[in-house]
């Protein structure tokens, strides 16, 4: 199969020089970016690799062996046991404990290196002695030793089912994900603590996992080195307190045949590590480091690291295999690009299952590298070639015959791109068609000018609305026939001066006119204008409709209720149901009040004029002042006659705003307490922050607070529409502001209200 497909004879001799030369070119790119890759797969510092075993890990959790069980020196045995360290016959009583319920091993991971009390040190070494199942942890001591104990504790070791140590790895990161199963001085080199357990628990000789990484010095070796197989962050290992078993809370059966660790846990005591389950649980302490290593040698998962030269292979295999598909299929390199990241990704995982590690980093940006130098090389051979065509172009005359139609392309993408530029010159006769056609289908009224503003093209609404074919017509003329009005007088401004505005033609149509200019590619100055008029006359009589409506509510609906009021204040002790109307009547009347304030909140008929903030409060707190007195609610702002904070607002729809919130504070508080208002200003913003001791509002119902006709369970018992904090919405964000809302059930709710503070 050829590379670019069979090459046509009218094919320009130079592009397919361009086009041999990126296959030549993209032959010594491989050659040099394998090595890259095989390099990168190689270093285990590079950046990628701990993140990414760390996100595939997570995929990959072990499950808890239930023959594990800790035992803490958690914050409850500190506080009843007293201060670290306890007296050793504290742990001599706990390994008589553990021991008399017969458990399989008891691993101790706290260190007994320095000599105490005699008595107590003897009595320890005794337990352990009697017990015959207690491993003991070793410490590194400077580079090339461990931490040798006193003279004093050398019975305590030699009582020991066995000593290991409890050392761990950094990575470069400071997280530790691994650990050697041995390692020390060479002639004294000592087991790791987790496998002696893992032996005791077996109780049949195991070869280690991994080979071996011989030394670090000349002084310190270290060999079978895994990585540690973490649980899933929400699992835990079963655990008992200290205290609990020492004081014998804890039933033998759960400790019979178990593997028992011993360990502190508490914050601030032992050694704490971060490792890849940081992040959700913070430090991981000594002694659940070492569970997690058991839990993996007991179900045979240990995390093995592949050999360095496989690891290599396998990258460069999979970069090679992505090069090699680029030149056979380029025109889906992103997804042979995207599949072979994932395939790698994939392949990682599924290795870590099986307790192998290989990091996939290397290889990924192998991968990417090459999905951006094929691209980066394609696209500048594409250039290359559009330079040489257009230079062709330039010498040819400029009022071209029709070209013939280049034939579909067999191979390449980037060859029938090159194709289509034959077709691209042909098409140039064909733009003022295509501009006329876009423009006849827009929904409005547009016309094309050129700078002096003599109409080029319009399209066939623009015709309806000036009512002839407008073409060679000159748009002020026609503008000042339809009635535009600062033509009303005979001055012919500069297009660029015409005010935007919205305004009523000789047809009594409300027309909004837009105009912008068109910019050349290079330059600022006009070639042209392009001007819009969009007929808003159906909103505007819809707007009208609802200002009529909105009169008939505020006027013609309330007078006949004040005017039963009225009636029912001269007759209203004659009879118990003319009180029972005058209820039904102040109702009523408060929803239409109600509606009309949610009305003129939501029309478009703000006046904003600069405004004391302090102005408007004091305004809400006088009207709202008597119902507080009547509940017995006290009112408490932190304002003063000083305070200057302006804004720019429609006062008596912002008051009203305000004596909404208030009133809500008030009718939902109960009698005895305070209504509390604070306000402050931060960066543009001022702040109103309106609390109450009430009720509260349940969590559920915020995200609905502000919905119209929304009534809440903590709403009941009160007489209301769930208007008001519509309109109080409506009315802020008109203001250009904001409002949330704050609430704990049983504790009161806060409502914020963000305005934008007025410029100096």
């Amino acid at each position: 199969m050829m590379l670019w497909g069979k090459p046509e004879k009218r094919q320009p001799t130079h592009a397919q020089r361009l086009f041999h030369g990126l296959v030549r070119e993209w032959l010594w790119i491989g050659l040099l970016l394998l090595p890259i890759t095989a390099y990168l797969s190689m270093s285990p510092g590079l950046a990628l690799n701990n993140p990414l075993y760390d996100s595939l890990r997570r995929l990959t959790p072990l499950p808890v062996d239930p023959r594990i069980l800790l035992v803490t020196i958690d914050g409850p045995s500190l506080k009843k046991l007293g201060q670290w360290p306890w007296p050793r016959s504290l742990h001599a009583d706990l390994i008589d404990r553990l021991s008399a319920a017969q458990p399989a091993a008891i691993l101790f991971d706290v260190v007994f290196s320095e000599p105490g009390n005699p008595a107590n040190d003897k009595r320890l070494a005794d337990a352990v002695c009697n017990a015959g199942n207690v491993l003991l942890p070793l410490l590194r001591e400077g580079p090339a030793s461990y931490i040798q104990p006193a003279e004093q504790m050398q019975p305590l070791l030699k009582c020991a089912k066995g000593v290991g140590h409890i050392n761990v790895e950094a990575d470069n990161d400071g997280v530790v994900r691994s650990l050697y199963l041995r390692e020390g001085p060479l002639d004294a080199m000592a087991p790791q603590l987790a496998w002696l357990a893992y032996q005791m628990g077996t109780q049949e000789p195991t070869p280690m996992p991994a080979e071996s990484h011989g030394k670090v010095s000349e002084q310190w070796h270290r060999e079978h080195g895994i990585r540690i197989p973490f649980i899933a962050a929400h699992s835990h290992f079963p655990s008992v307190s200290y205290v609990s078993v020492l004081r014998g809370e804890v039933s033998p059966e759960l400790l019979r045949n178990r593997l028992i660790l011993v360990g502190a846990t508490a914050s601030g005591m032992g050694d704490r590590f971060a490792t890849p389950i940081s992040s959700t649980l913070g430090t991981t302490a000594g002694v659940e480091i070492q569970a997690n290593v058991l839990n993996g040698l007991l179900q045979e998962r240990s995390i093995v690291d592949l050999p360095g030269w496989l690891a290599a292979l396998m990258a460069t295999s999979v970069v090679a295999l992505l090069l090699g598909l680029l030149l056979y299929r380029p025109r889906y390199a992103l997804w042979m690009t995207l599949g072979c990241m994932a395939a790698a990704l994939v392949g990682s995982l599924a290795l870590l299952r099986l307790g192998h590690w290989w990091s996939p980093a290397a290889c990924l940006i192998g991968l990417l590298l090459s999905y951006l130098i094929w691209n980066w090389r394609r696209l500048s051979v594409i250039l290359a070639y559009f330079g040489w065509e257009l230079a062709r172009l330039d010498n040819e005359p400029k009022v071209l015959p029709e070209r013939r139609r280049a034939p579909a392309s067999k191979g390449d993408v980037l060859q029938g791109r090159i194709f289509a530029l034959e077709q691209a010159v042909s098409r140039t006769r064909d733009t003022r068609r295509f501009m006329a056609d876009g423009l006849e289908c827009l929904p409005v009224a547009t016309l094309i000018t050129d700078p002096k503003g003599n109409i080029l093209l319009a399209n066939r609404i623009a015709r309806e609305v000036f009512g002839n074919d407008l073409v060679s017509e000159n748009l002020l003329e026609q503008l000042a026939d339809l009635g535009y009005p600062p033509l009303h007088n005979g001055v012919r401004p500069a297009l660029s001066a015409l005010e935007l505005i919205e305004f009523r033609d000789i047809h009594q149509r409300s027309l909004r006119m837009e105009l912008a200019p068109l910019l050349p590619a290079e330059g600022d100055v006009a070639l042209g204008w392009l001007l819009s008029l969009t007929d808003l006359s159906k909103e505007r009589e819809a707007q009208q409709h609802r200002e009529t409506m909105l009169r008939f509510l505020s006027h013609d609906l309330r007078a006949p209720h004040s005017a039963i009021l009225a009636l029912l204040d001269v007759h209203g002790s004659e009879s118990p149901v003319f009180a029972q109307i005058e209820q039904q009547v102040r109702r009523a009347l408060s929803l239409t009040e109600s509606f009309v304030q949610l009305a003129k909140a939501e029309a478009d008929g703000y006046h904003f004029q600069p405004t004391l903030f302090a102005m408007l409060v004091m305004d809400a707190f006088d009207q709202v002042a008597l119902l507080a007195q009547l509940k017995g609610i006290h009112l408490v702002h932190d304002l003063d006659e000083a305070d200057e904070g302006m804004v720019s607002a429609d006062q008596s729809l912002l008051t009203r705003a305000l004596f909404n919130v208030l009133e809500n504070a008030i009718k939902y508080s109960p009698s005895g307490t305070t209504v509390r208002l604070r306000h402050g200003t931060t960066e543009g913003w001022l702040e109103c922050r309106i609390s109450d001791q009430g009720p509260g509002i349940a969590a559920e119902d915020l995200p609905e607070l502000f919905s119209q006709y929304r009534r809440f369970e903590s709403a009941q018992g009160s007489d209301g529409l769930g208007l008001g904090l519509t309109m109080v919405k409506a009315v802020v964000e008109r203001h250009g502001g904001r409002i949330s809302c704050e609430s704990t059930v049983g504790k009161g709710t806060t409502f914020s209200l963000q305005l934008p503070l007025l410029d100096d």
